[in-house]
């Protein structure tokens, strides 16, 4: 059915070519007077359908904007971010400042989604649209939203209405979201929606996620930043090289050294990165202790560092041996530790 407005061009169009003028001088043929009360009855008649007509249409309009969610504006002071952000640092996208020039020149064109705060009457907690409530926020004008009752799973859900859309959220920034979501409980299969991740890339993807953020400290991720074009592959190389996600003595004075440069302050996120990375791979290389062992005609290579010890066997002069030693290897942990025990009581 069309609307109002297509009905009235619609008819605009029939009698856009019309001269009123014209059309005033012109009389109508002169008709019997049966027929003139015919014609009158039936045109009354059609003019009463039209009405009916105008008035149902009339009618369901009313009664969908009655079921619809209306659009009001809230203080965005009263707005709080969503229990788990999928946004690293909004304010430090160099985007930003053009995205709230862009609200302070055309306004804001889309609602946030939010939900009343439980236990605070007139505050709310945004689910997705963050980076319009923060703009809204340092222009102090009131922010366009949508107020709708949501469970916690509902809200995280609803953020995958916006994530599915978006070319710039970053690998790192959805694997810390992806990480938060796990550790407060929320399915594989949640996160996927949270994510907007298609059929094709949900579970699995969403288990290298959170496995590669665990192996990152958090706060080194947000130190660095989103690294809109930095992937997968280096995120996990950087991860390798920390151990139990903590960075060693070592490494945080390294780090500490990259943040104190002057060139820190004027790097972008990728940048940031690379320092990073940089930093705590030389360490690594600077404090890899190499040993060669020659047993039984063949060459055993152990590399430590701080935080890990590889040992290379060439399974094909003694094939058999590294199978024998992974075996036997919680019998020499356990060894170890009742030695180093008895070590301890002596001293």
């Amino acid at each position: 059915m069309a609307n109002p407005r297509e009905r009235n061009q619609r008819i605009k169009s029939l009698f856009g070519n019309v001269d009123p003028e014209v059309l005033g001088r012109q009389s109508p043929p002169p008709q019997p007077d049966a027929d003139k009360r015919r014609v009158g009855a039936g045109a009354v008649k059609s003019m009463d359908r039209a009405f009916v007509s105008i008035e149902e249409e009339n009618k369901r309009l009313h009664d969908q904007l009655l079921s619809s969610e209306t659009i009001i504006e809230l203080d965005p002071s009263r707005v709080v971010p969503s229990f788990v952000n999928d946004r690293l640092d909004i304010e430090g996208d160099r985007n930003f400042q053009a995205f709230v020039e862009g609200i302070r020149e055309a306004g804001q064109k889309l609602p946030i989604l939010v939900r009343p705060l439980p236990g605070k009457p007139g505050h709310y907690q945004a689910a997705y649209g963050h980076r319009r409530l923060r703009a809204c926020q340092i222009l102090k004008r009131p922010v366009k939203a949508i107020v709708r009752e949501l469970s916690d799973e509902e809200l995280v859900v609803s953020q995958g209405i916006e994530n599915s859309e978006r070319l710039n959220l970053s690998f790192i920034e959805q694997a810390i979201f992806a990480l938060a979501l796990k550790e407060k409980g929320f399915s594989r299969e949640t996160i996927s929606e949270a994510l907007g991740r298609n059929e094709g890339k949900r579970l699995a993807y969403i288990s290298i996620l959170t496995n590669i953020a665990s192996l990152i400290p958090e706060d080194l991720v947000r130190l660095i930043g989103a690294a809109p074009s930095t992937g997968r592959p280096k995120w996990e190389k950087l991860g390798s090289l920390i151990e139990n996600r903590v960075l060693s003595g070592a490494q945080a004075k390294a780090v500490e050294r990259v943040v104190q440069a002057p060139d820190w302050a004027e790097s972008d996120s990728d940048q940031r990165f690379a320092l990073i990375f940089a930093a705590l791979g030389e360490r690594e290389k600077q404090t890899a202790v190499i040993t060669e062992l020659r047993i039984a005609g063949m060459v055993i290579t152990a590399t430590q560092t701080d935080t890990k010890t590889n040992i290379s066997i060439p399974n094909n002069r003694i094939p058999g041996l590294s199978t024998w030693l992974l075996e036997r290897l919680p019998d020499l942990v356990e060894e170890f530790q009742a030695k180093r025990g008895e070590d301890s009581k002596m001293e």
